[in-house]
Parts: structure tokens; C-alpha cells; sequence
């Protein structure tokens, strides 16, 4: 079995997620904060990490990191 991902997209100020485990869905958009609350119960990723992915997508315009 292959590790699951959440891939961040961040656009105008609003972001949207993929999970690999759900392929071809995408959920939001959402604002930042919203986006991070979002992580933390869908991608059970802490906090932190959830701040950095959405940081990381603002700035690159996406970004990936595994599910926890």
C-alpha cells in the first residue's frame, strides 16, 4: 500500500485540497483559516504541519505532503 497525500492549491487568496486516496475530488474553497481547520481533521495533520502545507501552497501555488 502506497502513502496517501494531500495535495494544498492556493488561489487568490482561496484554497482547495486533493487527497490521493480520493482521486479527481476536490474540496473548498476556502480561506486560509478555514483551510488549516480543514488539515487538522481531514488530513489529521497537527497544526504546524497544516500552517506550513498552506504557507508552502501560498507561495508555490501548490504543495504536497503525506497524510497523517
Amino acid at each position: 500500500m502506497s502513502a496517501q497525500t494531500v495535495t494544498v492549491h492556493a488561489d487568490c487568496g482561496r484554497y482547495t485540497a486533493q487527497f490521493s486516496a480520493l482521486p479527481g475530488r476536490t474540496f473548498g474553497p476556502w480561506d486560509m483559516s478555514e483551510m488549516i481547520q480543514e488539515l487538522r481533521v481531514s488530513a489529521l495533520l497537527v497544526p504546524r504541519e497544516a500552517r506550513d502545507l498552506v504557507f508552502d501552497a501560498t507561495v508555490a501555488g501548490a504543495a504536497t505532503v503525506p497524510t497523517g
